[in-house]
């Protein structure tokens, strides 16, 4: 059972519900962002909250939210008011299966934590889905989504052909060599098929092309550099999903009690910052893009690597270490 400071009675859970329906004000967000920096368990619970809103109930606030934590948390940028819209229904069945993800054992990674994300998504409010089109629509950096074919699946012979030295050469040593699937998650398995124009580009090329980004972002295959490139992603494209995975790693961190909120928050920062900064990831024509080296591919877009301020690998460290 979960509570403000951990695992605790009914009337927290309670509190906590109403907190994540409640549309927060940017400058509350800030406010708290710039309080849970200085140790604030409280204000931390807030910010889990409020992600939670942007990626359950009201997904048109989600920028918003985003950028009045990053000028909390890091202290500059600018912030947006966070637009007046109802927020989506989240049902007694929403609940049950989001609190039942803090009573099971932690997941082992972030593909079981994508999983348990995709699964707790069969409980959200169908009306959400057409709000998220409109959303994925209006992004600036989203490529027109909706007017783009589904791309074809991508093929490891098709890889195996290209230069050592190369991005491709590269991203199928890093399938092979680790065992990942091509594209993430099937998409047959997540129905994208059934998803609306712009949704469904989306989620289909960020399946195919997310090791690639790990590649050219500078994201490592670790736990943290997973919630980093999602926080990446929901901020160059309202990624629905993204936003999902952040509100639910944050509010395991928080809800737990565990010692590394404060590192998963200044990684979510800085990641979300990243993708602020970084030329659109949609607009790249990466299969015409794969025969470089990537730091010439980095060059050729103004891509500068992620550069967070803790070790990519500081939770398989301390996993270690215990």
């Amino acid at each position: 059972m979960v509570r403000t400071r951990g695992i605790g009675v009914e009337a927290d859970k309670r509190s906590f519900e109403a907190a994540a329906v409640a549309a927060p004000a940017a400058a509350t967000v800030r406010a708290a962002a710039a309080a849970a920096k200085r140790g604030d368990r409280t204000a931390a619970w807030h910010l889990a909250a409020a992600f939670c809103h942007c990626a359950f109930a009201a997904p048109e606030t989600a920028p918003a939210v985003y950028a009045a934590f990053r000028a909390g948390w890091l202290g500059d940028g600018a912030f947006l008011a966070v637009p007046d819209v109802p927020p989506a229904s989240l049902s007694i069945p929403f609940w049950r299966a989001f609190w039942d993800l803090f009573e099971a054992p932690a997941a082992p990674d972030a593909l079981a934590i994508t999983q348990r994300v995709v699964a707790l998504g069969a409980f959200v409010d169908p009306a959400l889905r057409a709000r998220a089109e409109a959303v994925a629509r209006a992004h600036p950096k989203a490529a027109d989504a909706a007017s783009r074919p589904v791309p074809p699946r991508l093929r490891l012979e098709d890889l195996a052909r290209l230069p050592e030295g190369s991005l491709g050469h590269d991203f199928r040593r890093l399938i092979v060599d680790n065992r990942f699937d091509l594209e993430v998650l099937d998409r047959e398995a997540m129905q994208l098929a059934a998803l609306p124009p712009a949704l469904r580009y989306l989620n289909t090329r960020i399946l195919q092309m997310h090791d690639i980004w790990h590649l050219v972002g500078g994201f490592r295959t670790t736990a943290l550099h997973e919630i980093a490139i999602s926080a990446f992603q929901q901020a160059q494209f309202g990624h629905g999903y993204s936003a999902m995975f952040l509100a639910i790693v944050t509010s395991g961190s928080v809800l737990r009690d565990r010692d590394g909120t404060a590192i998963v928050l200044q990684t979510i920062a800085e990641a979300s910052r990243h993708g602020e900064d970084c030329p659109s990831f949609m607009e790249i024509a990466w299969e015409a893009e794969w025969h470089r080296p990537t730091a010439e591919i980095r060059a050729r877009h103004g891509i500068a690597p992620f550069a967070g301020t803790y070790p990519a690998d500081l939770f398989e460290r301390l996993r270690s270490a215990a």
